[in-house]
């Protein structure tokens, strides 16, 4: 696993730390890590709702999911 610092608002920071009093996560760095799961999941399920938009226009796709999400990420 590779290990980055990244400058944080005290605010931000605040939270982080609410997060892990509350038992959400253990520390700063899984904390983090979560944030950036659910960043990329948010992100997956956009272009899922974005291909689908495309289809009820009219633009036409084929082939699994998975290789319409790689066409999505390319074009």
């Amino acid at each position: 696993m590779t290990t980055i610092s990244v400058p944080m608002p005290k605010d931000l920071l605040e939270f982080v730390d609410r997060i892990i009093l509350s038992g959400e996560a253990e520390n700063r760095a899984q904390a983090i890590r979560k944030a950036i799961r659910k960043m990329r999941e948010q992100t997956e399920i956009n272009d899922i709702l974005e291909a689908s938009r495309q289809i009820k226009e009219g633009v036409s796709y084929s082939g699994s999911l998975k290789d319409i999400l790689k066409h999505r990420k390319n074009a």
